[in-house]
């Protein structure tokens, strides 16, 4: 893993190079226009999100398990402007933050390679803030092309092997859902330049919903 982690983290933002210049810059400057207050990014990489935040996010706090994106994202972050950039080595399975203290978490394309995409929800869901957000791109399960389904899943355990975990397969629309938030913001679309297997994608914002005050004698379900 280690050898393919590092080729990953050399070559991911030339790899990128066209799908960010066709869509991927336009929807990450367009969802983390939104971001604001104490910020979590999951799965930074090589920070190529960094240029998108606006100066209405306090603190951004940057998540990285893998050395070699580690690496990238922290000489990005040195960069003038970053001075309120944190970076810290956690997986998004397990996040060492207290309980309700994020404002916003962002997860662009990460949510496809965690290697617990249930708990990494259910981490995520534990630090935010009653009514914060969570802002999402991911590619997914192309569920409305059969077709792209089959390859999926016939390449997903190789595609998992060559890209570090990166599965084909996932349906996570579905597990935000299950996990709590509210998505109703959330759309389908596809990434242009990109391989017919990773192009179906979903992007939005997820809602964590508010605590409700209950009336007196009337237990709360939230």
């Amino acid at each position: 893993m280690s050898i393919r982690s590092y080729f990953m983290a050399k070559f991911y933002d030339a790899t990128m190079r066209q799908c960010e210049q066709a869509c991927l810059g336009s929807w990450r400057s367009e969802l983390l226009q939104s971001a604001a207050g104490t910020v979590l990014e999951i799965g930074s990489g090589t920070g190529v999100n960094l240029p998108h935040y606006s100066d209405n996010v306090q603190r951004l706090i940057l998540v990285e398990p893998d050395k070699h994106m580690r690496h990238r994202l922290t000489a990005r972050a040195k960069e003038p402007g970053n001075e309120h950039v944190e970076i810290a080595s956690f997986g998004a399975e397990s996040i060492d933050i207290e309980d309700e203290t994020i404002d916003c978490v962002v997860s662009t394309l990460v949510l496809c390679s965690v290697s617990d995409q249930a708990a990494s929800l259910s981490e995520i869901h534990r630090l935010l803030k009653p009514g914060g957000t969570l802002l999402l791109i991911e590619h997914v399960f192309a569920q409305q092309n059969p077709s792209v389904a089959r390859w999926q899943k016939l390449l997903s355990p190789l595609w998992r092997v060559m890209c570090c975990n990166c599965h084909l397969n996932r349906n996570t629309r579905q597990a935000v859902h299950q996990a709590g938030f509210d998505t109703v913001q959330v759309e389908d679309t596809q990434m242009q330049e990109a391989p017919s297997v990773i192009k179906y994608a979903i992007k939005g914002v997820a809602h964590k919903q508010e605590r409700r005050d209950s009336p007196a004698g009337v237990q709360n379900p939230w």
